[in-house]
C-alpha cells in the first residue's frame, strides 16, 4: 500500500478531463508531494493508499484550482475611481502619478488575497514592477505566471492629438525589454516552478518593428511566451494605421508574431474575420468581460474565437477596472453576457465556462502539461467548495446534476472552503495560513489612503465624475 501526504476523500470530483467536466461520484485525490498521485473512487483509493492527513470532502466540490489568465495587480489599491465615466482614465488618471512603491505591493496583496479565497490558485499577472510582488507571490504560495510591460513610448499618450504619432523612445524601449530580461534571469522557475515568465510587449502601438523582432528572437531563445494587448482601443487602431498603413492583426501577421506562442488579450476593434486570423495561427486569448463591459461597454469577441476552434482563457483584468478578482462572478458575467449577445440561452453552457477557469485556460497559457485537471502526474493545485452553503443549494445528482450550473451561475465565491498550490494548503477555515492576514490589510488601507490624499487636490480641480457623484450624495 502507498503511502501519500493527503487523501482528500468523498468528495463530487469535477477532474475537467475529457470534453466535460469530467464528473467522479464519491471521488479522492490521493497528493504525494505537490504532485498528484490518483485520482478515483474513493472505494479503490482506499485499498491502495494510506494518507498521513485525511480531507473528508463529503458534501463538497473537488476542482483543479482556477487560473486568472489576464491581470494587472499592479494598479489594483485602485478600486471603484474609475467606474461608471465616459473613460475610465478620467477617473484614473489623478491617482497615477501618486502610485508609490507601497501602494504597488498593497495591489498585489489585496488582489491575491481576495482570489486565493475566491478559489484562485494561478495568477498571468503582467506590468511593471513584478519585482516588488514577486516575494509576496512566493509567500503567500499562489502560482504565477508573470510579464514586464515592454515600451517604448514616454508618458505622453494624453497629450498627443488625433493625426499625431506616438513617439518612440529607443533607451526607453531597451530598459524595459531589459527588464523583462532581468525577470526572467531572477524569478524564471523559482519558487520550486511556481512562477515562470513571459515577455510583454503592451500592445502593437507601443513598440516599433525593431523592438518586436527582438522580443520574438528572446520569446524562441528561452522558449517563452509572448503576451500583450491587442486591439484594445480606437487609439491602438489609428496609431497603427498611421504608422504602417496596416490594421494590428494585419501588422503582426507581416511580422510572424502569430503563433501558438502568443496570448493576445481584448481584441474588441477586430472585424470578425481577425478574430478567426488570430485563433486560425494557434495564438491564444485572454477574454475579459467584466473590465471591457465596466470600462468600454463592449464584449470581447471570445464567442468568435471560440467557434473559429482558438484556445481562450478568462482574466479579470484589474480590480481597478473591474473592481474584483474573483473567477466566479467573471464566469457568471461571460455566461450571460454571450447568452445576450448572441441571443440564445444555450449558447456558451455553464461547463464550458468552468473550462476556461481550468484546463481550457491552461492550455491557453501553455501551463495544461502541470495543472487545469485533476491527474495523476499533474501538481497538486486544488481547491474544495462547500455544496452544502445555501447559494449552491440543493444538490442534485441523479437523474441530472445541477453542480456545475449553480457553481458558474449561484457561488460567489466565500463557499470555497479549502485551497492548496503544489500539495501545500494555503487556504483552510476562513483562512489564509501563509501570511498574516490582519497585517496585510492594515499595510493596504495605509498604501489606499496615501495615494487618496495625494491625488486628492487633483481630483478636486478636474472635478472628475466619482467626485461630483461623492459631492452630490450619489455615492
Amino acid at each position: 500500500m502507498e503511502t501519500v501526504d493527503i487523501l482528500i476523500e468523498d468528495g463530487d470530483l469535477l477532474t475537467m478531463c475529457g470534453d466535460g467536466v469530467g464528473y467522479i461520484g464519491k471521488g479522492a485525490v490521493a497528493i504525494a508531494g505537490n504532485s498528484i498521485a490518483a485520482v478515483g473512487r474513493t472505494d479503490e483509493l482506499r485499498k491502495t493508499c494510506r494518507a498521513k492527513r485525511v480531507i473528508d470532502a463529503k458534501g463538497m466540490a473537488v476542482l483543479p484550482g482556477f487560473i486568472d489568465g489576464h491581470l494587472h495587480t499592479v494598479i489594483a489599491l485602485l478600486r471603484g475611481v474609475g467606474q461608471d465615466a465616459p473613460s475610465w482614465h478620467i477617473g484614473m488618471d489623478p491617482f497615477f502619478s501618486n502610485m508609490t512603491i507601497e501602494a504597488v505591493e498593497a495591489g498585489a496583496q489585496i488582489s491575491a488575497i481576495e482570489a486565493i479565497r475566491a478559489g484562485t490558485t494561478t495568477f498571468c499577472d503582467i506590468g511593471p514592477a513584478m519585482p516588488l510582488v514577486l516575494p509576496f507571490y512566493e509567500r503567500v504560495g499562489i502560482r504565477a505566471c508573470v510579464c514586464s510591460l515592454i515600451s517604448q513610448v514616454p508618458p505622453v499618450e494624453s497629450t498627443i492629438r488625433d493625426g499625431e504619432l506616438l513617439p518612440f523612445d529607443e533607451d526607453i524601449g531597451r530598459q524595459r525589454l531589459q527588464e523583462n530580461i532581468e525577470l526572467i534571469e531572477s524569478w524564471n522557475g523559482k519558487a520550486k516552478g511556481r512562477i515562470s515568465v513571459m515577455l510583454g510587449p503592451q500592445a502593437a502601438d507601443y513598440c516599433s518593428v525593431e523592438l518586436f523582432g527582438e522580443i520574438y528572437a528572446l520569446a524562441e531563445k528561452h522558449n517563452l511566451r509572448v503576451h500583450m494587448h491587442l486591439a484594445q482601443d480606437e487609439r491602438e487602431m489609428r496609431q497603427v494605421e498611421l504608422r504602417y498603413g496596416k490594421r494590428p492583426v494585419q501588422f503582426l501577421q507581416d511580422l510572424g508574431f502569430l503563433s501558438d506562442r502568443l496570448i493576445v488579450a481584448h481584441l474588441i476593434y477586430c472585424t470578425d474575420d481577425e478574430v478567426r486570423e488570430v485563433a486560425e495561427s494557434g495564438a491564444a486569448m485572454a477574454f475579459c468581460p467584466s473590465s471591457l463591459l465596466i470600462c468600454d461597454g463592449i464584449l470581447p469577441p471570445a464567442d468568435v474565437f471560440l467557434e473559429a476552434g482558438g484556445r481562450v482563457c478568462l482574466g479579470t483584468d484589474e480590480t481597478s477596472s473591474n473592481n474584483g478578482v474573483n473567477l466566479f462572478s467573471e464566469m457568471k458575467i461571460a455566461a450571460l453576457a454571450m447568452k445576450m449577445k448572441r441571443r440564445d440561452p444555450a449558447f456558451f453552457p455553464a461547463w464550458q465556462a468552468l473550462r476556461l477557469v481550468t484546463i481550457d485556460g491552461a492550455r491557453a497559457l501553455g501551463l495544461d502539461d502541470i495543472i487545469g485537471s485533476l491527474e495523476a502526474g499533474k501538481r497538486a493545485d486544488i481547491i474544495l467548495i462547500d455544496l452544502q452553503r445555501p447559494s449552491l443549494a440543493p444538490v442534485l445528482r441523479d437523474p441530472v446534476r445541477n453542480l456545475v450550473p449553480n457553481l458558474v451561475l449561484s457561488a460567489r465565491g466565500d463557499e470555497v472552503v479549502l485551497s492548496m498550490v503544489d500539495g501545500r494548503v494555503i487556504y483552510e477555515n476562513g483562512k489564509i495560513i501563509t501570511i498574516d492576514e490582519k497585517e496585510s490589510l492594515e499595510f493596504i488601507g495605509r498604501a489606499a489612503r496615501e495615494v487618496n490624499e495625494g491625488a486628492a487636490e487633483e481630483v478636486m480641480r478636474r472635478k472628475t465624475p466619482q467626485y461630483r457623484f461623492t459631492v452630490d450624495g450619489k455615492y
